[in-house]
């Protein structure tokens, strides 16, 4: 079985506050996806995923950190995380994949239900 790669954001609003997402399994995960076929790099997939799940653009920064992630019986996927910020002021709007998105300061979001890679590059980010 081939291993998939899930592109995630660390989006950080100018207070320094994390975006993040209520997934299926009631946990808070960072934004973003697997690429498409259309993008052509990993910043577009990025971009392109915060639209469609936030409804906000965003400036990709540098890469973070990447680790694999073990779903059990579901797979294990290669998560890449990347820095971002918003590109302008936006209402958030949520999208069908997640039930809520809330901005997290940075030591709420260590707190938060969540996969400790996640919380790694949370920690990476806003040292």
């Amino acid at each position: 079985m081939a291993l998939n790669v899930s592109f995630k954001v660390v989006l950080l609003d100018g207070g320094g506050r994390v975006l993040l997402g209520r997934n299926p399994r009631q946990e808070w995960e960072l934004l973003g996806g697997r690429p498409d076929l259309i993008d052509a790099s990993p910043q577009d997939a990025l971009r392109r995923e915060l639209l469609e799940e936030a409804g906000i653009a965003i400036a990709v920064g540098p890469l973070l950190d990447s680790w694999i992630y073990d779903l059990g019986e579901l797979g294990r996927i290669c998560i890449v995380t990347y820095l971002a910020a918003p590109a302008a002021d936006a209402s958030l709007l949520v999208s069908e994949e997640h039930s809520d998105l809330r901005w997290f300061t940075p030591e709420e979001a260590l707190d938060a239900p969540m996969p400790q890679g996640y919380k790694n590059s949370i920690a990476a980010a806003t040292r």
